[in-house]
C-alpha cells in the first residue's frame, strides 16, 4: 500500500487542477488528504494567499449560513492543511455548541456514517474541546453495526473510510474492532483500483483513510 513518487505527482497536478478551477471544495479536501497521507512531503507545498482565501471564504459562508457540518468539515480539514493559519480561525462556545448539537441529532436519527464523519471532523478540529465529549454505547454500537454492513455489503471505500474515522475518534476503543487480512486485501484492492484509473482524488482519499489506519 506504498505511495510512490509517481502517485505524489498525480496528486499533486490534481490539486493544481482544483487550484486552478477554484474548486475550493474538491482542493480544501485533496490538500487534507495529502497532508496525511505524508506530511513533510506535503510542507513543500506552497499554499497561496488566494488559495488559503479561497477555502476561508466557503467556511466563513458556512458559517453565516449555519451548516455546522459543513463547517465543521471545512475547519477540520484546513486544520490538516494549515495548522499555524487555521489557528486564527476562532470558533466561539455557542459555535461549537451548535457543531454539538448537529451530532447529537445523528444518534436520534441513527446516522452513523453521519455521525462518523462529523465527529471525526469534531475531534480533527478541536482535540481538546472533543475529548469533553462522552460518546454513548448506543454511539459506538451503531458505528460497529455500520462497519459490520459495509463488510457484508463489501463496500470497500465506505468501509476504509468508516473505520479510519472510527480509529481517530475513540483509539481505545477501536482496538477492539477486528480487521481481517481479507478486509486488507479488499482495502489495498481499492486504492489500486483508483491508481489504475487514474483517479487521483479518489486515490488520495483512499490513501488518506488507510495511513490512518495504520498510524
Amino acid at each position: 500500500m506504498e505511495v510512490t513518487e509517481s502517485d505524489w505527482t498525480n496528486m499533486k497536478d490534481e490539486l493544481r487542477n482544483y487550484s486552478l478551477g477554484k474548486f475550493w471544495r474538491d482542493y480544501t479536501w485533496h490538500a487534507a488528504r495529502m497532508a496525511v497521507i505524508d506530511p513533510d512531503h506535503f510542507k513543500e507545498i506552497l499554499i497561496t494567499d488566494n488559495e488559503w482565501l479561497g477555502m476561508l471564504r466557503e467556511l466563513e459562508k458556512y458559517r453565516r449560513q449555519e451548516n455546522w457540518d459543513a463547517f465543521t468539515a471545512r475547519l477540520a480539514r484546513m486544520k490538516q492543511i494549515d495548522p499555524v493559519r487555521a489557528a486564527h480561525i476562532e470558533v466561539t462556545d455557542q459555535q461549537w455548541q451548535n457543531m454539538l448539537n448537529f451530532l447529537k441529532k445523528t444518534i436520534i436519527q441513527n446516522n452513523w456514517v453521519l455521525f462518523a464523519s462529523h465527529a471525526y471532523h469534531m475531534k480533527t478540529s478541536d482535540p481538546a474541546r472533543f475529548s469533553k465529549i462522552q460518546i454513548e454505547d448506543k454511539a459506538r454500537e451503531g458505528l460497529v453495526g455500520k462497519l459490520d454492513d459495509f463488510r457484508k455489503h463489501d463496500i470497500r471505500g465506505k468501509f476504509t473510510k468508516h473505520a479510519s474515522y472510527m480509529k481517530v475518534i475513540d483509539p481505545e476503543k477501536f482496538k477492539q474492532v477486528r480487521i481481517s487480512a481479507h478486509d486488507w486485501e479488499e482495502i489495498a484492492q481499492e486504492l489500486q483500483t483508483k491508481r489504475d484509473k487514474n483517479y487521483w482524488g479518489a486515490f488520495a482519499a483512499q490513501a488518506s483513510r488507510i495511513k490512518l489506519l495504520l498510524d
